[in-house]
């Protein structure tokens, strides 16, 4: 798919005399022939997780003018057709194409009557390759205190610059090479030396780039070799030539340049080249000898912030304790990763969590808000729906009084008088909103200056001569790719100011919220130039691709097929009852249930009869009381997600969920000894992602994790063991795993401890799918290995 490297940015250009910020999307085109339908889909992919931008600037190599042109001009209904909400005007308008000649300056082929904007040109190149080192993953932390590097100079740091992680694509490795070909004379370059041959293969793209340019009998192979960074240049095992063209991968000081230009004075500093700078120190002057400045600061806010860096005998890291792990030859020397245990607590939650459950819970197991598994209109699924038609029904019935106070007075304070138009989202909740706003306002206008409402898709309904403002409507806001599309559309509406008003925000950490808010407040006017009003702000799982229960019908359907190709004189009852579970996960996704409430885990099984698990008393989570005949599992599901989410999302370096190569952050086994009520066990199952249940990492952690299973398998008839089926669905489905041992152990456990046939079938399944299967599977890597 990654045939194309597509990337955005924002830069500044002046439009009526004032600093406006613009977003633009690069379609960079590395190859001198298109595949229309993999480009379309690659920009479809795109759009699914970036917001449209103000403009779209295509770039190729100089010869392409009549293939870019009828593709992206041409054809630009087939090419665009995955971008959602387009506007055909607006973008062709918006479109720019631009050839690359040899010495990669622009040539814009269309429109032929503007300029390439100046703001664009300035920062596009270090954009796209900043973009590249941070989505694949080039800097290197140890993202805890357990340990640090040690580099070949002797200095101590916890990060490190790995620019051979980032070349995962033939796209984006062009383009890196493309950056290099203001720096890269074919005529005078004769060789090309790497610092490391991990980036060698940079160095071919870019030969093979400039021959593009050559006739076919001036064409060249040019030698590429490695010197191994420090070793190769300390050493002086290489004798570098004269014209030798000199890549060095990454430098967070270049000391590197300064030590090449002492010690080898036959290398002029022209042919030397930094792909990538991270550091604070200016003095060097190296600027024009940099591909890509890393470095955070004012004039490039999506840099990396520099850190600090220590020698052997003042090391911080070492001081407090940290392991230095040394780097050579840019291999990492650890044996194994270091392993941290997460044992929920009662700090965990966001500050807040509580009080919203208790907000908006559910009376008597009706009228539930906080839901799983549905997105309107959609076969994606959010893994928590909050149901904002609900709550808007439940404010005009005397419910939710506190949101419904909070709610009327916003309208009131932050609703102008001289509204003009209320734009609400295309989801049913955002209308119901916008008309709610309504009702309130609308006894505060004749009837002819009343606030026209309208739907996203008609904003060309709007005056563009109307002065005023514009109202824009949100029910609940996860990423706020709808909101930045209408932005970007009411940005030629100078008159009319915007206001954001939404129900509640419910992104997946403050960060992401506060740089969603940055980028709609932008405007003529500078960083607050519209308003953007959220009523109640949570932060939790925004997932609304795969849900768990999405996942879970796919597994339902094999594991029926299993029992009916396996067990079919003898699985009747259990095929029953999981093809009825499958049904009810259908159902409750469509727009008639507007998601899951109950149901949503699978039940305790007792001589036969299925029960829904329910929350007991003592609830560690919950600061009010008088619940448990109220709240719905799907309640103590967001409850859970959520404190996992904060966990996964938290700044504490001892204590989150994020994984590295260095150190697995595990949910610790004994939260499921701390939290015995099943429904906590199942929404910790359900709520976790595999790298976070992965047991047979580790010895110890598979052990202990066989040892709590047993025990819930032994008491599987009572309470301590009411979540045994989820668990069995936790393995069967590879989010949990331990080791092959423990796991043959807790089968065999199951096999002699429980009579109820839909554990035996459990069992089964996973022995056959998980056991047996690991075993195949090592008899033919065994056999490879004899074989070679």
């Amino acid at each position: 798919m990654n045939n194309h490297y597509i990337y955005k940015f924002n830069y500044t250009e002046k439009e009526s005399g004032v600093d406006t910020v613009v977003s633009a999307t690069v379609i960079f085109c590395d190859r001198d022939q298109i595949n229309q339908i993999t480009l379309a889909a690659a920009i479809k992919k795109f759009y699914e997780h970036n917001a449209q931008s103000d403009k779209i600037f295509v770039i190729a190599r100089i010869g392409m003018e009549a293939v870019i042109t009828k593709t992206f001009v041409e054809e630009l209904d087939t090419t665009f057709k995955g971008i959602p909400k387009r506007q055909e005007t607006h973008l062709i308008d918006n479109l720019f194409l631009a050839t690359f000649k040899q010495s990669g300056d622009l040539n814009l082929i269309y429109p032929v009557s503007r300029k390439i904007p100046t703001g664009f040109l300035k920062n596009y190149i270090n954009e796209g390759l900043q973009s590249i080192f941070i989505s694949r993953g080039g800097l290197i932390s140890s993202s805890g205190s357990s340990h640090h590097y040690v580099f070949p100079s002797g200095k101590h740091c916890d990060k490190f610059l790995r620019t051979g992680n980032i070349l995962l694509f033939s796209s984006e490795i062009y383009f890196i090479a493309f950056s290099l070909l203001k720096h890269f004379d074919f005529n005078q370059h004769t060789q090309i030396y790497c610092d490391t041959s991990t980036i060698n293969s940079i160095a071919f793209a870019l030969t093979d780039l400039v021959n593009r340019f050559q006739k076919e009998e001036n064409r060249k192979q040019i030698p590429i070799e490695s010197f191994s960074s420090y070793d190769g240049l300390y050493k002086n095992d290489l004798g570098y030539k004269k014209n030798a063209f000199l890549l060095i991968s990454a430098s967070t000081s270049a000391n590197i340049i300064n030590y090449i230009l002492e010690n080898h004075s036959e290398i002029e500093r022209k042919n030397i080249v930094v792909l990538y700078y991270l550091g604070k120190d200016r003095s060097l002057n190296i600027a024009d000898k940099i591909a890509c400045n890393l470095t955070f600061s004012k004039t490039n806010p999506n840099g990396i912030i520099s850190y600090p860096t220590f020698k052997s005998e003042d090391c911080e890291f070492c001081q407090r304790g940290s392991v230095p792990v040394e780097v050579k030859g840019y291999s990492f020397l650890l044996e194994q990763p270091k392993i941290n245990r997460i044992l929920f607590n009662i700090k965990d939650p966001d500050r807040g969590l509580s009080k919203f459950v208790e907000q908006f819970k559910s009376q008597k197991k009706s009228n539930t808000i906080l839901k799983v598994h549905y997105k309107e209109n959609s076969n994606d699924k959010y893994e928590i729906y909050i149901d904002y038609s609900e709550i808007l029904n439940g404010v005009q019935n005397n419910r939710y009084e506190s949101y419904r106070a909070k709610l009327n007075a916003y309208i009131n304070q932050y609703i102008p008088s001289n509204t003009k138009y209320i734009v609400h989202l295309e989801d049913t909740a955002s209308k119901d909103l916008a008309n709610y706003i309504l009702s309130i306002v609308e006894k505060n206008y004749l009837q002819k200056n009343r606030p026209k409402k309208i739907a996203q898709d008609q904003l060309n309904q709007i005056d563009k001569g109307s002065e005023g403002a514009v109202v824009v409507v949100g029910s609940c806001i996860t990423n706020g790719k709808n909101l930045l599309y209408i932005s970007r559309a009411l940005r030629n509406y100078h008159s009319l100011r915007i206001i954001y008003f939404v129900g509640i925000t419910r992104t997946k950490n403050k960060e992401f919220l506060d740089n969603l808010k940055k980028n709609l407040k932008q405007g003529t006017y500078g960083s607050e130039s519209s308003t953007f009003i959220e009523v109640e702000s949570i932060f939790c799982e925004n997932t609304s691709k795969k849900s768990s229960w999405s996942i879970e019908i796919e597994f339902l359907k094999d594991f029926i097929s299993y029992l009916k190709n396996n067990f079919a004189n003898n699985s009747k009852t259990s095929q029953q009852y999981l093809f009825e579970r499958k049904n009810k996960i259908e159902t409750g996704g469509g727009n008639k249930s507007r998601g899951l409430s109950e149901d949503i885990f699978y039940a305790r099984v007792v001589s036969g009869k299925y029960q829904p698990l329910r929350i007991r008393k003592n609830f560690a989570f919950f600061d009010f009381s008088n619940y448990v005949d109220d709240v719905t599992q799907s309640e103590i599901y967001y409850t859970i997600s959520s404190i996992i989410n904060s966990l996964r999302t938290s700044d504490k370096t001892d204590r989150n969920l994020r994984q590295t190569a260095y150190v697995r952050n595990i949910i610790e086994p004994g939260n499921f000894n701390r939290f015995n009520d099943g429904i906590i066990q199942a929404s910790i199952l359900r709520a976790a992602k595999s790298d976070e249940l992965i047991y047979s990492i580790d010895a110890d952690l598979s052990s202990e994790m066989r040892g709590i299973l047993q025990t819930v398998i032994k008491y599987h008839k009572e309470e301590q063991g009411e979540a045994l089926l989820e668990f069995l669905y936790a393995i069967a489905s590879k989010k949990m795993s331990l080791k092959r041992d423990d796991l043959i152990t807790v089968i065999n456990t199951l096999e002699n401890e429980c009579t109820d046939k839909i554990f035996i079938h459990f069992g089964a399944f996973i022995r056959a799918r998980i056991i047996e299967s690991e075993n195949t599977k090592n008899k033919r890597t065994k056999r490879a290995k004899n074989t070679f």
